[in-house]
């Protein structure tokens, strides 16, 4: 009979770890097409201004949200980082527990557990594991695992999805 694996590990989810989180999970859009909603916004504010269709007010502040939309597209990174700095979770130890049950992750503010019936994907990154499933997508660094947590994340990943 094999004996059931259990691994659990804590961890500060800082800046750096956020950092990560962000760069091995979000898909960066090189193209112009990133910018749609921010050219959109520009136009329109311009077009409001031009044609006099509002007061000069009104079309100033369609165009003052367009010039923030460039500015939180150009810094996508930045703001998503000062917006989880800003978290009531910023820097608080999570452990991490890797059983036959699945992944749990628990703190002081939250306990959640993804079971290996509800993952339907497991990306595999150079510093970690994308994780997706049923209620939505988590990523889960590898810095935080020893090696054996990582083979049986893979061995389930396996065994759950054929």
């Amino acid at each position: 009979m094999k004996k059931a694996y259990s691994y659990s590990s804590t961890f500060t989810l800082n800046k750096a770890y956020l950092s990560e989180c962000y760069e091995q999970s979000v898909v960066v859009d090189v193209s112009i097409l990133k910018y749609k909603r921010a050219i959109i916004s520009l136009l329109f504010g311009a077009c409001l201004l031009v044609f006099h269709l509002v007061s000069d007010y009104i079309a100033f502040f369609v165009i003052s949200l367009g010039v923030l939309e460039v500015f939180s597209t150009h810094y996508r990174k930045t703001w998503w980082l000062w917006r989880q700095m800003f978290g009531k979770s910023y820097n608080s130890e999570v452990t991490v527990l890797v059983n036959e049950v699945g992944i749990n992750n628990s703190s002081k503010h939250v306990n959640e557990t993804v079971e290996w019936q509800s993952i339907t994907a497991i990306d595999k990154t150079n510093l970690g594991f994308i994780i997706h499933y049923s209620k939505g997508t988590s990523y889960l660094s590898k810095s935080c695992l020893d090696e054996h947590a990582v083979e049986c994340i893979d061995s389930q990943a396996k065994t759950v999805l054929g």
